[in-house]
């Protein structure tokens, strides 16, 4: 569905982005990656496309020449003031984001978050999905955990920190929230952040829901908004409410920064249009 709002987007005669912005009514947008790599990344791989470190560049490039990079603190007084900017989050805590995406950011001066799951951190387990993966292919995935570590370690994490990036909360281990009952999502989301705290300084109480916020209780997402400063969601620009965001996946697709971000902007218009 979304490729389609891509493609038509691209087709349209108007490229700017202020004219975007008034339609869509946005002026700030979220983003999401998972791992950027020039290789394939066997427990990746299988189930979606990660960008490669030249669509990365090329992604922050022309964010960077449209946008003002800011840190999630500022996406409220940005929106407000109807400036455009860009704030840019990273999942899972995958060990791509200290090889490869923290020094690209650091060179371009682009603040970022990244959630991290608590029971992956110093590659303790893996994600269900990404067993499942690993196995369709004939790789032991204890032995691929133990060997390739996927994940960041502690001491990666404080080295990025020392560098400015922040950090957040993603769940125990990513599990499918609608799945889970009310008391399940609400211990996915502050034993996490718990469990996190015990090992790291974190000065903020940041939360990104893992596979998004479907099938969330009303109630576990009004304690979630309740605990957290920021909460992110994957409603690409859909409005989410107080200190709330939802953000654009990068991810499973090789198309251009530009015509994702004026694809989104064509299907929040449409939204709009139809609801208004």
């Amino acid at each position: 569905m979304r490729t389609a709002f891509y493609i038509a987007a691209k087709c349209l005669p108007v490229h700017e982005e202020a004219w975007w912005q008034r339609k869509a009514g946005r002026h700030v947008i979220c983003l999401f990656y998972h791992a950027v790599s020039d290789t394939p990344l066997p427990h990746i791989s299988p189930l979606y496309r990660h960008r490669t470190e030249k669509e990365f560049r090329a992604d922050i490039d022309w964010l960077t020449a449209h946008y003002t990079p800011i840190r999630w603190s500022e996406i409220d007084r940005y929106e407000q003031e109807r400036r455009p900017a860009f704030c840019l989050t990273f999942d899972d805590g995958l060990k791509e984001f200290y090889t490869i995406a923290a020094p690209i950011l650091e060179e371009k001066h682009v603040p970022c978050v990244c959630f991290l799951n608590s029971a992956f951190v110093d590659n303790r387990d893996l994600m269900f999905r990404y067993k499942e993966a690993l196995q369709l292919q004939g790789i032991d995935w204890r032995r691929f955990l133990r060997e390739e570590q996927p994940y960041l370690t502690l001491a990666q994490i404080r080295d990025l920190q020392s560098r400015g990036f922040e950090f957040g909360s993603h769940s125990i281990d990513h599990p499918h929230f609608e799945q889970l009952t009310i008391e399940e999502q609400l211990t996915q989301t502050i034993e996490c952040g718990r469990a996190l705290r015990r090992h790291l300084t974190l000065p903020h109480r940041l939360f990104a829901f893992p596979f998004g916020q479907a099938g969330l209780s009303p109630l576990a997402l009004a304690v979630q908004k309740g605990t957290h400063e920021a909460v992110f969601g994957t409603a690409n620009m859909r409005p989410a409410g107080r200190n709330m965001y939802n953000r654009i996946a990068m991810d499973d697709t090789s198309m251009p920064v530009q015509d994702i971000i004026h694809g989104e902007y064509l299907r929040e218009t449409a939204h709009r249009i139809l609801h208004v």
